[in-house]
């Protein structure tokens, strides 16, 4: 017989059931926890970033510093591929001044941010509060996202979990807002707003007021991005549809590569994708016996269900545009699996029937955590290269080419900029000097007529309506000269005493050379 008084214990329980916050405290302090190991992994990373990542520091940059929505600080160009993600960083470069600081208090607060945003949906979902630092830890040392750090992918995962709380919270507009925001992150991210949507009947009843608030926020940027920029969308878009595979690897067996060359820190890696498999099918059986047994107290588990379906289909989407196995092309599928797989845990724990096979999982869950964080700090203290990337030298390595670029050019006197040998963020960021087709629209032009070319009669329409106000006919930007990377023994007589600089390979690569050639070769 109930006594009708209420204990801390009663409170909990019904905290817990009707999805309300136990304690403000109590949900700030591992979210802080969490904070202070991301402060720590940015310590531990931020010299060894990827070069793609220096794209979006030089357009964070030249937007905070010069005004400029471009690679370069006086060339406008649309190759920002996460449009959001470069206005947030812009926007705290502009009160710091230093774009690798503002990257670090941006992977702070996402850290911080993802911690307070999976809790509250753990809580809503009636899983216990710790699903939500246990998840934020777990994508906080994958090795993956660690080495994507400066691409837009943890800000994405934060917003795809943003876009999870507002499904679990039935609020269409806020799912809207937030589905908005995800777009402008990343495009192809389309592909689980989607999913989510169709699959939330809350959200999908009421897409009516979804659709319109996503409206609001993308259609500004669209619009701006048309009339000034020359095109609605990044030309990343096209450079990417043309890129394909590496050879016999695209983003449907790019982890295999990954695996090959970076052994088990690439499994450590890739291991969420197949413990998430796992876990959604733990979840879906949960889901069914609760549903049989009609208890109402039971968890709320469609959401999480969900989550892993999106993730999947994600992937499914890139595996059929064919896209080159770029590392951060796996973050949606390796994070959303790692909700999946830590949501499964959760239910194992808060079940007394099955609590032993709980405490198994959960030792497995640690010992994934430990050898996570041992093959990150295995890379070094702080990283020299990140430990799992596809670039052909190592950043300070970049970073003299660059410096020694710029030097030879002040000498020299002429046009101030040279070609990048084929990667040109970090060259571009250190010294401005080196320009490709992510710098200048002119050397796009020739991809967006090929495209054009090849496209069906409505997909050329819609191009030629995409690139209304693009001045087809721009001049390139003059250069002085041509970087060129060559296999260690393989430059031609004729590049002998050129400006040259060695660069050490970073994975299965040979040995190279990178040669300051004249402009138009030799």
């Amino acid at each position: 017989m109930s006594s009708g008084v209420s204990t801390p214990a009663t409170d909990e329980v019904r905290a817990v059931r009707s999805g309300r916050p136990v304690s403000r405290v109590g949900a700030l302090v591992p979210a802080l926890g969490v904070g202070v190991l991301a402060a720590a992994t940015f310590a531990l990373l931020r010299t060894a970033l990827v070069d793609d990542a220096y794209i979006t520091l030089a357009y964070a940059r030249n937007l905070a510093l010069h005004g400029t929505w471009g690679l370069l600080s006086d060339v406008q160009s649309n190759t920002a591929t996460s449009p959001l993600w470069v206005l947030l960083l812009g926007a705290v470069t502009f009160v710091v001044r230093r774009p690798v600081v503002a990257l670090g208090i941006l992977h702070v607060l996402v850290a911080v941010a993802l911690t307070l945003s999976l809790t509250a949906t753990a809580r809503r979902t009636r899983l216990p509060a710790w699903t939500g630092p246990v998840a934020a830890v777990a994508v906080g040392v994958n090795p993956l996202l660690l080495s994507s750090v400066g691409l837009e992918s943890a800000f994405l995962v934060l917003l795809l979990s943003l876009l999870l709380l507002t499904a679990v919270q039935g609020r269409a507009l806020p799912f809207g807002l937030v589905a908005g925001a995800v777009f402008l992150t990343r495009m192809d991210a389309g592909v689980v707003i989607a999913v989510v949507t169709l699959l939330t009947p809350a959200i999908l009843r009421r897409v009516w007021v979804a659709v319109p608030a996503a409206l609001v926020v993308v259609l500004p940027w669209m619009a701006w991005s048309w009339f000034v920029l020359g095109s609605a969308v990044p030309d990343t878009v096209v450079i990417k549809t043309l890129q394909k595979s590496w050879e016999q690897y695209d983003v449907t067996n790019g982890a295999q590569m990954y695996v090959e060359v970076y052994g088990l820190t690439a499994v450590l890696a890739f291991l969420p994708v197949v413990l998430g498999g796992i876990g959604w099918c733990v979840l879906a059986a949960f889901a069914w016996t609760g549903r049989r047994a009609r208890d109402e107290g039971a968890p709320r588990l469609w959401p999480w269900l969900v989550t892993g379906i999106a993730g999947l289909a994600h992937y499914v989407a890139l595996s059929a545009l064919g896209v080159p196995p770029y590392h951060w092309y796996y973050a949606v599928l390796v994070a959303l699996s790692t909700f999946t797989a830590v949501a499964a845990l959760g239910v194992l724990f808060r079940s007394v029937e099955v609590r032993p096979v709980g405490l198994g999982a959960g030792l497995a869950a640690v010992v994934v955590l430990v050898a996570s964080a041992g093959v990150d700090l295995r890379a070094g203290t702080p990283w020299r290269i990140a430990p799992i990337q596809t670039n052909w030298a190592e950043p300070s390595q970049y970073t003299q080419v660059a410096l020694g670029v710029q030097q030879v050019l002040r000498e020299r006197g002429g046009p101030q900029r040279v070609t990048s040998p084929g990667e040109v963020g970090h060259l571009a960021y250190v010294c401005d000097c080196v320009v490709d087709y992510f710098g200048d629209p002119a050397r796009v032009q020739p991809m967006i007529d090929q495209v054009e070319s090849e496209a069906s009669p409505l997909g050329k329409r819609l191009l030629e309506w995409n690139f209304t106000h693009r001045d087809a006919g721009a001049a390139p930007v003059p250069v002085a000269g041509d970087l060129f990377r060559f296999d260690r023994g393989t430059e031609p007589p004729a590049a002998r005493g050129l400006p040259t600089w060695p660069v050490t390979t970073t994975w299965d690569m040979p040995l190279s050379d990178i040669v300051l050639l004249p402009a138009g070769g030799l």
